[in-house]
């Protein structure tokens, strides 16, 4: 045994036992509080269960184009033509300070539903554009509440 793997397992240690705990003494707020401090000047909020429930529905996505492709409304209303379905996705991992910019095209997506059947693994289309404008809406904060 090298004489620097004792000394490598003593700093774990020493880091496991000491440091950690007596670092966590010295924390003020709560996590939320520290988490709003941090990232809610970027537009960052923390996840709800819904949220988390409506982006394991969206993972599903492949990125196949279907439902693009059979959107009635993309060739009637410009700004879901420039936004696509697919930005949609890409929208909903990012800070909910980028969404405004897609309330329009949200708005008129949100009542048609008729890309859900196109879908190959049965995405909730509807559910997760629904979600978002819901965003747009009200963003979420520190009392968020669902659907409401």
């Amino acid at each position: 045994m090298s004489a620097s793997r004792p000394r490598a397992l003593s700093y774990l240690a020493y880091r496991a036992l000491l440091a950690h705990p007596l670092k966590r003494l010295r924390q003020r707020g709560t996590g939320l509080d520290r988490f709003l401090a941090n990232y809610a000047g970027e537009g960052l909020v923390p996840t709800h269960p819904d949220d988390r429930a409506v982006g394991e529905a969206a993972s599903a996505c492949v990125g196949c184009g279907l439902c693009e492709a059979g959107c009635e409304l993309a060739t009637a209303v410009p700004s879901i033509r420039s936004l696509g379905l697919h930005a949609a996705f890409r929208l909903y991992g990012k800070s909910s300070a980028e969404l405004p910019h897609a309330a329009e095209a949200l708005r008129a997506c949100a009542a048609c539903q008729g890309c859900d059947p196109l879908c190959p693994t049965g995405v909730p289309i509807a559910r997760v554009v629904r979600h978002l404008l819901a965003r747009v809406s009200a963003p979420p904060g520190p009392g968020y509440a669902p659907g409401g």
